[in-house]
């Protein structure tokens, strides 16, 4: 067995692999807090039990956003930014609540007619062809074609949503030539909403860069810097987590078909299955805060200006806390997972991403469709978000 000190979580190939369970797994038991190496940084503390991460989620007096989410040292708005990505509460609250309302359940509902057309567009594009990938013919287009709706951007312009999105969010060699591919794919993001932006001043409509252009904080409208960050955080958060989601669940129901059948014979739990392969893909793997103060957990030290991460792919599967945490169980209740992190930094895309994950299986089967997948998936190269860059499946009348 590999030793919890040789284990480095900045090794991208498990997660490449699909084998950085048995790492974590590892780790829960032997080393809960993992101290790991960083090149060209200083290092980081990992949790990685359910608890531990619930906890350090939390608590923000102890662990700051502030100094990034992220491993890397890096913030995507540019530094010295505000962004609600990097504000602890009380300030945080009344950011978030810009946008809270235009995303709860309740308000989204009404989405969901438009949710179901664009799904039968792609079933319909798809369905009889001998061979497609999943990820560009379905998974990356419905969450694209709705955020864009959300954000106000014409259809015409969604691919490029999509590219800046692969871009920023992984240095994957597919999508990246390193560093600076995210700093120029940042820069195009941020030229594009401020056109957007314009027009929305001028004309405003139904959608959330205008919320955003005529949003207040304190009787003042919302700074550059605040402004950039959300349009970064929505158009990633909303195409990664749905994107991911769906391929990561169309994958697991290949290796679990029975739950396939029990979807058809149970239409109404299909949310319930929808939660279950959000805990087992874990859409977000990891997030990062920033000691505040000098503490102990597990008896060891953590000081003050520390990078503590919290792996919520490892918390997904800690058997503390879920029966069987290596098996999909379509029908599991209660699941309290943190697929979508915890407390005040929750995604705020999840309710949207589950609907549309929860409309397509609906339409698969009400349409009385199957998908098979054809091979292995071939994954992103990352330890921040769970991704598949594709996976070839047929989709056809169920036999």
């Amino acid at each position: 067995m590999t030793s919890v000190e040789s284990i480095d979580l900045m090794d991208l190939r498990p997660f490449a692999a699909g084998t950085d369970h048995a790492l974590f797994a590892h780790l829960r038991d032997d080393d809960p807090l993992h101290w790991n190496a960083e090149p060209g940084g200083p290092g980081f503390w990992s949790v990685t039990r359910y608890e531990d991460v619930k906890a350090v989620a939390s608590n923000h007096e102890d662990f700051t956003v502030a100094q990034g989410t992220q491993i890397a040292s890096r913030r995507a708005e540019g530094e010295g930014a505000r962004s609600i990505h990097h504000v602890d509460p009380p300030e945080h609250g009344p950011l978030r609540g810009l946008v809270t309302p235009h995303v709860r359940p309740v308000k989204l509902k009404s989405l969901e007619r438009d949710i179901a057309a664009v799904i039968d567009g792609l079933l319909d594009d798809t369905v009889g062809r001998p061979d497609i990938d999943f990820v560009a013919n379905v998974s990356s287009q419905l969450p694209l074609v709705m955020i864009g709706r959300l954000l106000g951007a014409p259809l015409a312009d969604c691919p490029n949503l999509l590219r800046w999105t692969n871009q920023m969010a992984s240095e994957d060699p597919d999508y990246s030539e390193g560093p600076q591919t995210a700093v120029a794919a940042r820069d195009e993001v941020f030229g594009y909403f401020r056109a957007l932006e314009k027009l929305r001043r001028e004309c405003p409509a139904e959608d959330l860069v205008s919320v955003l252009t005529a949003a207040e904080l304190d009787g003042l409208p919302l700074s550059r810097g605040y402004l950039d960050a959300y349009y970064l955080i929505l158009m990633v958060a909303g195409n990664e987590t749905t994107r991911n989601l769906l391929s990561g669940g169309v994958n697991l129901l290949a290796e679990n078909p029975q739950w396939w059948d029990f979807m058809r014979e149970n239409p109404a739990k299909i949310r319930v299955v929808v939660e279950e392969m959000v805990r087992m893909v874990s859409p977000v793997l990891s997030m990062r805060r920033t000691a505040t103060r000098d503490l102990e957990l597990h008896a060891k030290q953590i000081s003050a200006g520390d990078k503590v991460v919290m792996w919520f792919c490892s918390a997904n599967r800690d058997e503390r806390v879920f029966e069987k945490p290596e098996t999909f169980i379509g029908n599991r209740f209660p699941n309290e997972h943190l697929g979508f992190g915890w407390g005040a930094h929750a995604c705020l895309g999840s309710n949207l991403a589950k609907m549309e994950a929860r409309l397509f299986f609906t339409r698969v089967i009400e349409r009385n469709l199957q998908i098979d997948v054809l091979a292995e998936p071939n994954r992103l190269q990352s330890n921040f978000f769970r991704g598949i860059k594709t996976l070839p499946v047929t989709i056809g009348e169920r036999r």
